[in-house]
């Protein structure tokens, strides 16, 4: 049974159309029974084309199209994500060849070599640089602009690149939309086919739409403009990869004679949780006012204060601990974080508590790469030549494993050794020191060399400056790690300190059941019992750099209110009021989300009792 809201979607026939669907509102079951009844009407299932984001939400609509309709009809329709059907488009004028990533990495790598790039410009970074150009609808020009620092050797080897491509008739992954885009607006036999192919044309989460993604959409367009787009403005977080939610907020003046449907309905979450996301995403002046309607009755989402950090960490394991007593499935506990790099903390207390958890979408925080060189660079520092040569083999381009081992024996370096080996240096320089004079002077030393560190940081993160950024940020969380040995340990030397890492890390790996800790990015589209949102202190959550941009301050915004409306039934924000360079200042998020407030006492633990959050606040600042 359907409700009223969505059986308008659902007998929705012809003519342009956008459903804003809000977060829980049963839109993926809304658009199964529109396709179904379209096929009832009459409509030939081979002319019925849905896209989505993922191969696993194509997959599920199959999946539940075959349950109203029969595996022969579903299977007629053609649901693809936009990469599949950019290849598809492309497949029925010939030959398709798609260059794979890893020959196109090969590929690139030779081409800065025989140009004798910079070793920092390595091919990994510069494949990265090259895909989020395109992605963003951009070439050469904006490539140039937003890697300046690598002139002129990257826009060379993009030039290079490029023409290899063309001589030898290869696409790489990137390259398929933006051909499928230049096929269809220049062969119009090609396009014929394809709009007859897509004569229904639906498509899912249109909010993360990008430019080249619509103007595919565009030439698939009949002049009966059956274009169903599917999504919810306030749900877009993709603008890093080159989303851009103005197409979802100014879909009417795309295709004036549009119908807007809105699914009000709630089926996830209890009222108390609805209620203070739709009060959070009322501070974006760039949003959709879509009055979300809960059908269960449910408290507000708790806030918890802690005075440390590590106090907050302790509050999250107890309220993770108290749900698991009460009988909450492990696989029904999320714990969503801004970013990975803030899961050590939390990590350490579940482990306490010997609550089973897995990371999803990532390592556990010690066995990313990044912070076992933190790791190596310590060990090195304390004499470990094995260490050493992990350094210099990841600090140093073009270096591997073996050359550095040698040079290591023979102590002979070549040139781009120098500012690794003076990293080392430096950080030996303090092996001496203790509690927190060692904390310090390893902080102040990796901040120092930052620039020495950044190429490999860029490079893990496949060229995506952000994401370097949160490598980083992994980076000062090992860091913290060592204040907070410090504190607990003040006469603690290195040897001692990376010990007591040694032996944490003993601990068995995580089996992947349990509860599940994820970014915020991660959890879009998923559902959970209990939800967490730990660490809501300014300058984390939004970061100082978003906030300062009011675009990104508002995308941040619209991450949080994903995160808050994942939870179906208890919902629980949490900050803590001194960090590792004093006092932290709540989430503004936190601030505007309505909550009943809790103050953790580590002493006496997590008390459950709930207290009027307005005035506590109004004591607070």
């Amino acid at each position: 049974m359907l409700n009223p809201e969505q059986e308008a979607v659902a007998n929705h026939l012809t003519g342009p159309a956008l459903v804003i669907a809000g977060p829980g509102s049963g839109k993926t079951r809304t658009v199964v029974h529109r396709i179904a009844r379209l096929i009832r009407k009459g409509v030939d299932p081979e002319t019925v084309t849905a896209v989505t984001f993922t191969k696993k939400a194509a997959g599920e609509m199959r999946e539940r199209l075959v349950h109203l309709v029969g595996e022969e009809t579903a299977t007629k329709v053609f649901t693809a994500t936009f990469h599949s059907l950019a290849y598809h488009v492309l497949k029925d004028t010939g030959t398709v060849r798609v260059l794979p990533a890893e020959q196109a990495r090969k590929l690139i790598g030779e081409i800065l070599e025989d140009l004798q790039a910079p070793k920092k410009l390595t091919a990994k970074v510069a494949q990265g640089a090259f895909s989020r150009v395109k992605n963003s609808g951009g070439g050469r020009r904006e490539l140039i602009a937003l890697y300046a620092d690598s002139s002129p050797y990257i826009e060379r080897a993009w030039d290079a690149y490029e023409a290899y491509k063309e001589e030898k008739k290869l696409l790489d992954f990137d390259d398929l939309l933006h051909q499928a885009v230049h096929e269809l607006s220049t062969d119009i036999d090609l396009q014929a086919r394809w709009q007859h192919r897509a004569r229904f044309l639906i498509v899912d989460e249109y909010q993360d739409t990008n430019l080249v993604q619509f103007n595919l959409l565009r030439l698939l367009l009949t002049p009966e403009e059956n274009l169903m787009a599917v999504g919810d403005p306030n749900q877009a977080i993709y603008a890093w990869r080159g989303a851009d939610f103005r197409l979802i907020l100014e879909f009417k003046k795309h295709f004036p004679n549009a119908t807007v449907y809105k699914l009000h309905t709630n089926y996830r979450s209890h009222n108390g949780i609805v209620t203070a996301a739709k009060k959070v995403i009322t501070h974006n002046t760039q949003r959709e006012d879509l009055d979300l309607k809960a059908l269960r009755n449910g408290d507000l989402p708790t806030l918890v204060q802690a005075q440390s950090r590590e106090d907050e960490a302790l509050a999250v394991a107890e309220v993770v601990k108290r749900h698991l007593d009460q009988g909450t499935p492990p696989e029904e506990i999320a714990i969503l974080l801004r970013s990975l790099a803030y899961s050590r903390p939390i990590e350490a207390t579940l482990r306490r508590y010997r609550i089973p958890y897995t990371i999803v979408g990532g390592l556990s925080f010690w066995n990313r790469k990044e912070v076992q060189l933190y790791l190596h660079l310590l060990q090195a520092a304390s004499g470990n030549p094995e260490s050493t040569v992990e350094v210099l083999a990841s600090l140093v381009p073009g270096m591997g494993p073996k050359k550095a081992r040698k040079a290591l024996e023979t102590g002979k370096y070549p040139k781009e050794a120098e500012e690794a080996l003076q990293l080392l240096q430096d950080l030996r320089a303090y092996t001496g020191e203790r509690g927190e004079h060692l904390a310090s002077a390893v902080q102040n030393t990796l901040h120092r060399h930052r620039k020495t560190l950044w190429p490999y940081l860029l490079e893990l993160a496949d060229g995506i400056e952000e994401a370097a950024w949160d490598r980083w940020a992994n980076l000062e969380e090992a860091v913290s790690t060592l204040f907070a040995f410090a504190h607990h340990t003040p006469e603690g030397d290195l040897d001692t300190y990376l010990a007591d890492i040694l032996l944490q890390e003993e601990d068995p790996e995580d089996s992947g059941d349990g509860v599940k800790i994820m970014t915020l990015h991660a959890s879009k589209g998923l559902e959970f019992a209990v939800v967490l949102l730990p660490f809501l202190v300014e300058g984390a959550f939004p970061s100082w750099r978003s906030a300062q941009n009011p675009a990104t301050l508002e995308e941040e915004r619209r991450l949080f209110y994903v995160g808050l409306t994942r939870a179906k039934e208890h919902a629980y924000l949490s900050y803590h009021l001194v960090g590792e360079r004093g006092a932290t200042s709540p989430s503004r998020f936190a601030r505007e989300t309505p909550a009943n407030l809790i103050h953790y006492n580590p002493t006496i633990g997590y008390q459950g009792k709930e207290t009027d959050t307005l005035s506590k606040l109004a004591e607070l600042f």
